[in-house]
């Protein structure tokens, strides 16, 4: 081990000066580390962001009940102690027909301004319902509905449940793009590290001939993919820092509506070129390892 860390600087070197001298093969590797990190990072801010706008949505789902026009104080008071039997449900708050029309009245007033509060009033007493979970707003839903007393419960319905449903069907695929991307880049750069290793057979053949062990050989190899990986970083994390902040301020924060609440660029920036360069790095050494080791079993 100790021999290990003394060796060090001398494989830093001749790992710098396998980039530098075989620069074109470099270059390739490189260029496709960078392609690949820029796609992994427009699919990290869409998958980032889509389950923003889920979260958001979510937070946002509550379950209107109209109560039946017969119910009156009493009856309502015992309808709301039901109500919170019912598993899954995290608050209950009533809302009466005049605060109904009044909120109508405030979003509406062309429309609503018609009426009259008291007995011409048409709207419903309600309660309105925020579940522990999601997952549980339609079973929470079905219950209502099955109660005595209440004329109708409601919720986003399933217009709402199939759009999360996409968001979370496309947040899957992007990771899964994601992974896909990451072994091509193993691959293109195995590849173009394996020219490289051609372009130096005779100088392994040196090494392997005056007793150096393969994990000797593979160290350099292994260290030039690592540069490799972080040279092909900087550009995906020069145009992930500067671009969404740019795009976060163009679009005030804010995809198409409120409801689409972007993330904040900081932290969410800063954790995404971090994994970028982990990517980088992770990617380089990976393909420059198996590269090598199979030449090395080649060669044996």
């Amino acid at each position: 081990m100790i021999e290990f860390f003394r060796s060090l600087p001398v494989h830093f070197k001749s790992a710098i000066q396998g980039v530098l001298r075989h620069s074109a093969t470099a270059f390739s590797a490189i260029s496709a580390v960078s392609v690949t990190l820029i796609l992994m990072s427009l699919f990290m801010i869409l998958t980032g962001n889509i389950t923003k706008f889920t979260r958001n949505i979510e937070s946002d789902f509550k379950i209107h009940v109209s109560i039946d026009a017969l119910q009156e104080g009493e009856d309502i008071a015992s309808l709301e102690t039901k109500i919170n039997a019912i598993q899954g449900i995290k608050s209950i708050e009533y809302s009466s027909k005049d605060d109904e029309l009044r909120k109508l009245k405030e979003e509406n007033p062309a429309i609503f301004g018609m009426y009259e509060e008291g007995d011409a009033n048409p709207m419903r007493d309600v309660f309105i319902i925020e579940t522990t979970s999601p997952e549980s707003i339609e079973s929470v839903t079905q219950q209502l509905n099955e109660m005595e007393g209440i004329k109708k419960a409601e919720y986003g319905g399933d217009g709402v449940s199939v759009m999360i449903s996409f968001f979370e069907a496309l947040r899957n695929g992007g990771l899964v793009f994601v992974i896909a991307l990451s072994l091509l880049a193993v691959f293109l750069i195995s590849n173009t590290i394996k020219m490289t290793i051609y372009a130096r057979s005779t100088e392994i053949g040196i090494m392997r001939n005056v007793g150096a062990t393969n994990w000797y050989v593979r160290i350099p190899f292994i260290i030039e993919g690592m540069f490799i990986g972080i040279l092909g970083a900087i550009l995906p994390l020069i145009l992930t820092y500067f671009g969404y902040g740019y795009l976060y301020d163009v679009m005030d924060g804010k995809f198409l509506s409120s409801m689409f609440v972007m993330e904040e660029v900081y932290p969410f920036v800063f954790d995404i070129c971090l994994i970028l360069l982990g990517c980088g790095i992770l990617v380089g050494m990976i393909g420059s390892f198996m590269a090598v080791s199979k030449y090395l079993r080649w060669k044996r």
